[in-house]
């Protein structure tokens, strides 16, 4: 897939007309509001800043200001919400000035998320947990699909589902992932095994022990049960063969997610469809129905 979006930069979802006539007024220059008019985008996917980058960003703006507007859209009562700059606006509160630059557009939710999820995944702001919730919610709520996230955000659907994947963890190895004491790496070789409980037990394991990935990786092959390998060399032969795989891939395109066609023999098989949350099970059983 091109990545022709992800170049882009925003322009992608605030298109810029090269005729000015038919550009929105609110676009053709910055103004200036009050800090204390700024609501923090809920919808923004990053959740974690560092305290010290805030902090230099903050003497930057002391010294030359906000150099690069925000992006608002207006609530009621003359404020404002934030769509893009948080590091910005903080450092900007941080640094004691009363007013910053904005540009003001009407934005919806859809378009807000994912203007902060393009905005975050450019600077590679986002943690790989955030990066997950914030793919999950454009699906669970704005029923947006693998591939339709791709195109947005200028990624391979097969990332954006390796990402999600992670939300199958338990929720306190996500968090180690969040906090940056577990890495991708790390996680992924977790997700290999399927007991909860076994999961948190190596994760602890690796901080414990400060297992590379590698190391975790053998570890996760070792707990993994022991299954007929005559099965799973049938498994792999079969899902090869070119009409399974194309069925797949428009069972995939369809329903938004991961899904495998198993067979068993030329008439019995299974199918396996992957969910990451109720929500997404209830938008998938929708899409069944």
């Amino acid at each position: 897939m091109s990545r022709q979006a992800l170049g882009k930069g925003l322009e992608a979802l605030i298109p810029v007309h090269g005729d000015t006539e038919e550009m929105p007024s609110v676009l053709k220059a910055p103004t200036e509001i009050s800090v204390d008019r700024i609501s923090s985008n809920t919808l923004q996917p990053r959740k974690e800043f560092d305290p010290l980058a805030l902090e230099e960003l903050a003497v930057s703006i002391r010294e030359k200001g906000v150099v690069q507007p925000l992006l608002v859209r207006p609530l009621s009562g003359g404020r404002y919400e934030l769509v893009v700059g948080e590091r910005r606006l903080r450092s900007a509160k941080l640094a004691g000035l009363a007013q910053v630059p904005v540009v003001i557009r009407e934005i919806d939710d859809n378009e807000s998320l994912q203007i902060a999820l393009v905005e975050n995944v450019q600077r590679s702001d986002l943690n790989p947990v955030e990066e997950a919730h914030a793919y999950q919610q454009l699906i669970t709520q704005f029923n947006l699909t693998q591939e339709g996230i791709a195109q947005k955000v200028g990624k391979e659907r097969s990332s954006i589902a390796n990402i999600l994947r992670l939300l199958r963890l338990p929720e306190k190895v996500l968090g180690f992932v969040q906090s940056g004491r577990l890495s991708e790496g790390h996680a992924r070789a977790i997700l290999g095994l399927d007991d909860e409980e076994i999961m948190l037990r190596l994760a602890e394991k690796i901080l414990r022990d400060k297992l590379s990935v590698r190391e975790t990786e053998r570890i996760a092959q070792g707990i993994k049960p022991n299954k007929p390998d005559k099965r799973k060399n049938t498994q792999k032969v079969e899902i090869k063969d070119p009409h399974i795989r194309n069925l797949e891939e428009e069972l995939k395109r369809k329903l938004g997610t991961q899904v495998k066609v198993l067979p068993r023999n030329a008439q019995k098989g299974k199918i396996e469809i992957e969910y990451y949350s109720l929500e997404d099970l209830d938008r998938i059983i929708a899409i069944m129905g």
